[in-house]
Parts: structure tokens; sequence; C-alpha cells
């Protein structure tokens, strides 16, 4: 459980404008769903995976099972605080000079998800928001491996061992340790086709799409190198950055 999530400055709208623009997007889903949710504007029904429903063009599915952190309370504050502390500190370091690879991340991380519930009844879940998160804490393991991490102040153990304290600790409450699962896999598969395969001298297969780096940079969504985007202009406005030191994908602290 992350200490803190970062100070308000001078007023809580302050702090949430100078979040990160994926971090943002993904706690202001989760909210508004939730809160959807909660008011009755929004049946969960309609926003589950269903393949079912998919196959009658409800393409809203494959993203909207993602958001819905079930109703407010301390499981929704929690997931929360793991957005805001291993999301961002993801997307304001590794991913810092490319935002397109964090969302990509994203992405792949959710359509490798979905495959796999269909074709593994085991984690046919319907919702896997708290996959998603787990799965932001696994690939922060991976980038943070040896940075220590207090639990409750009650034991520190190392980056890396993290996700897996997280999931012994749900088993042993009752939590949805099979959701942790899966957000570990998802992880895992992303983590090693990115960084794992190619590094062994095998082929780069996660390689973020041109088109989705031209259009992080034509909507000035955080950073996209010009190397990315191609025939786009690097010195237009849209190429905007977060200031300070950034961090390759799989490197980790000293």
């Amino acid at each position: 459980m992350p200490a803190n999530v970062g100070g308000f400055g001078d007023s809580p709208m302050d702090w949430y404008k100078a979040l990160p623009p994926v971090t943002k997007a993904h706690v202001t889903i989760c909210v508004l769903t939730t809160a959807a949710y909660m008011l009755q504007l929004v049946h969960p029904g309609t926003l589950a995976m269903s393949w079912m429903y998919i196959k009658q063009l409800q393409l809203w599915r494959l993203f909207t099972n993602y958001f819905l952190l079930g109703k407010f309370g301390i499981f929704f504050v929690v997931q929360i605080m793991w957005i805001l502390h291993y999301g961002k500190q993801l997307e304001l370091s590794t991913y810092q000079h490319n935002t397109a690879d964090y969302i990509y991340m994203y992405l792949v991380g959710m359509m490798s998800m979905n495959v796999v519930s269909v074709l593994v009844p085991f984690f046919n879940l319907g919702f896997m928001s708290n996959s998603l998160v787990f799965m932001l804490c696994y690939v922060w393991s991976k980038n943070f491996a040896t940075q220590p991490c207090s639990l409750y102040g009650l034991m520190t153990v190392q980056g890396f061992y993290l996700p897996f304290v997280f999931l012994a600790f749900s088993m042993m409450i009752g939590g949805n340790w099979v959701a942790d699962i899966f957000g570990i896999l998802g992880g895992h598969l992303y983590y090693f086709l990115k960084v794992v395969h190619p590094a062994a001298g095998g082929v780069s297969l996660l390689e973020t799409p041109r088109w989705l780096n031209r259009l992080v940079a034509q909507y000035g969504i955080g950073n996209v190198p010009a190397a990315a985007t191609g025939s786009l202009n690097p010195t237009n406005p849209a190429f905007r950055a977060f200031r300070g030191g950034g961090r390759r994908l799989g490197a980790h602290e000293d």
C-alpha cells in the first residue's frame, strides 16, 4: 500500500490538474463510472465483459469492464491509491519520454486479458478493473525491483516481490485473488514481450504503432519523440513534455 500519493499543492484542483494525463484519465473514468453506477444512471450489466453481447456490436464492453470499481468504499479508495501511486510513477519515469508507449501498454494489457477471459473460463470475470490495476502494480514492480516498500509499517519488501505479497494478503483475507492473478499474468505477458524477449535476441513484438504516436502527439497528450511520429513536425506545440529525468523500460535502480 503506498504511504501517500503526493501533495495537494495550493488546492485539490491544483493537484488534480498536475496529474500526468493517462493517470488522470484512468482515475477520472473510474470515478465517473462508479458514480454513475451508484446513482443508478447505468446498469453494471451494460458495462460487463460479455462476448455474447460484443458479437452484437456492443464493443464498448471491451473497455468499460475495466473502469467500474464497485461501490464507493475502502476497496474503491485502495484501487484509486494504487493507480495514483504505481501508475503515476510509471508514467512520470519509465514512460516519461513517450506517453504513447504507456497508452499502448494499457491497450495491450486490456485486449490480452479480454481474450484470455474468453479462452480460459477460470478468468471469465465480467469486470476486470482490479486486474488492470494489479497489472500496473506488476509492471511497476519490474521497473522498480529494488525499491524498498513499506507495508502498513509492519514489514518492508523490495518492489520486485510486492505484487506477490499483495496476492498472498488477498488470499488470506478472502479477497478477489483470481483477479489479482489475472493482473499479474497480463502484466507479465506485456513485460516479457516488450522487454525480456527482445533483450534475449527475439523479435520486438510490441512496438507502439505509429498511428498511436501521431494521435497522442496531435492532441498534445504528454510527450512523444519526433522519431516515433514520422512526418509530424517536432516543433509543433503538440509535442509537449513533462520535465524531469526519465528511465528506460526495464531499468532498475541501484
